[in-house]
């Protein structure tokens, strides 16, 4: 069974946790805006969930979450919808692989990536090292060394 881990830039007070994005949902820091809303309305027609913005971003990966400050590993509590693309490392690859910002084009993209859906960890390819976005209410983080 792969864990998840995320990165924070702060020490966390406890474990249970709340998805601050799971109401509120997150404004992109790298991704183009209108690339973050294709994508989220592409995510919310296939797998009936908005996974840019309402997600928790974690990885498989702990070096990836780590890059990003204190290192959790995250479990999150039911119900979990968990999406991946097996071919997605970092959904930023898009940067470098869109020829442009169309609608077809960043479609054509995620449709090429292959996102799957998994409702628990372990159902997440033991062999993936990449992000995960992690669709859950609340969740619990335990500090990784």
């Amino acid at each position: 069974m792969p864990k998840i881990f995320r990165g924070y830039s702060h020490l966390l007070a406890k474990q249970a946790q709340q998805n601050i994005f799971y109401h509120n949902p997150r404004t992109p820091r790298n991704t183009d805006t209108r690339i973050h809303d294709i994508s989220d309305q592409w995510f919310l027609r296939n797998f009936g969930v908005l996974a840019r913005s309402r997600s928790l971003i974690c990885t498989t990966d702990f070096t990836q979450a780590r890059s990003y400050g204190e290192l959790y590993q995250i479990l999150p509590d039911n119900p979990a919808t968990i999406i991946y693309s097996p071919l997605v490392k970092d959904f930023y690859e898009h940067h470098h692989e869109l020829d442009d910002h169309t609608e077809p084009s960043i479609i054509r993209w995620l449709e090429d990536k292959k996102f799957v859906q998994a409702r628990n960890t372990d159902e997440i390819d033991s062999k993936f090292l990449g992000e995960v976005m992690v669709i859950c209410e609340t969740y619990r983080a335990f500090r990784t060394a």
